[in-house]
């Protein structure tokens, strides 16, 4: 009986393992484990200190994966992540190892580079103005008036080495056979000293993206006039105003030429200065004749106040 007993129990247990690996063999058919290479990964940087920057990191690394067929297919770019962890990182050149999450399942057979080069050094910040750049030109019989972006200047923050050498941040327009005003949220360029741009891991803007208005209009003449603050009330008991100053100073109208040929300078929204004890500045608009269009819609004034 012992016997017969051990041999019931040793065929259920070779069924169940017979069992086991039709069910390896079935599913590698129906499922089978593949290789996929994705190039070009963004390295991003993780824990490095408040007042350190990355002036120079490798912008990508290749790497291998291997999963299951059905895992494989729903695989991208955005399901990978790679990292460095700068929280030990101090200022200087130093190697440091790549590291990597991937979704459940998946596993890495091959990174290339393993380990790369980083440079840290301090951070700095400021306030730089925003350029606009036109590509191509306006349908026929239409011209570009003007552009207003809002804001006009971001602050930016990065390695000290290269804030120091950055004037400006730019925005790219086109224009190409345009025939009406137009407006679009676009994101802010920066530059290094060589013309190269900067990526927003190593320079930050803030805010990384501005609003802009394109004023286009069918062609008719244009004239240059002088804007002139509004400035209305009086500033507190023993204080008095001592300039004006708009920003910008001139503006480019058009019009028809009966309407625009008598104009020579435009005034601005009011600005109260009422019980002011110090200077004001504010942003306005210039106020045109019926028919005229400027080259920009806000304004802004500066009026000086100090004790007499």
């Amino acid at each position: 009986m012992d016997n017969f007993g051990i041999g019931r129990w040793g065929l259920k247990v070779l069924s169940l393992l017979l069992a086991v690996v039709l069910w390896v063999y079935v599913s590698n058919e129906i499922n089978p484990t593949k290789q996929r290479e994705f190039k070009a990964i963004p390295v991003e940087t993780r824990g490095i200190g408040q007042n350190l920057a990355v002036s120079e990191l490798p912008a990508s690394v290749n790497i291998r994966v291997q999963a299951n067929q059905s895992i494989i297919a729903e695989l991208d770019v955005r399901s990978i992540d790679v990292f460095v962890d700068l929280s030990r990182a101090k200022p200087g050149k130093s190697k440091v190892p790549v590291q990597f999450r991937v979704p459940q399942g998946v596993k890495v057979t091959d990174l290339r580079p393993q380990e790369v080069s980083v440079t840290i050094e301090a951070v700095a910040e400021k306030q730089v103005p925003v350029e606009v750049h036109f590509t191509g030109e306006p349908a026929e019989g239409y011209t570009m008036l003007g552009v207003r972006t809002k804001p006009d200047e971001i602050i930016i923050r990065g390695p000290k080495s290269i804030i120091d050498t950055v004037d400006f941040a730019s925005v790219e327009i086109g224009l190409q056979d345009r025939n009406k005003s137009f407006g679009e949220i676009v994101p802010v360029k920066v530059s290094n000293s060589s013309g190269e741009f900067m990526e927003e891991r190593i320079v930050m803007r803030t805010p990384s993206t501005i609003d802009f208005l394109v004023t286009i209009v069918p062609d008719m003449p244009t004239k240059k006039i002088r804007v002139v603050p509004h400035v209305t009330g009086q500033p507190d008991r023993g204080y008095t105003v001592t300039g004006t100053l708009a920003e910008p100073g001139d503006l480019v109208i058009t019009g028809e030429p009966d309407v625009i040929q008598g104009i020579t300078e435009v005034y601005t929204q009011p600005v109260d200065i009422t019980g002011a004890k110090e200077d004001i500045y504010v942003e306005t608009e210039p106020v045109l004749p019926q028919g005229v269009m400027a080259d920009r819609q806000y304004l802004r004034v500066l009026v000086k106040i100090a004790p007499k």
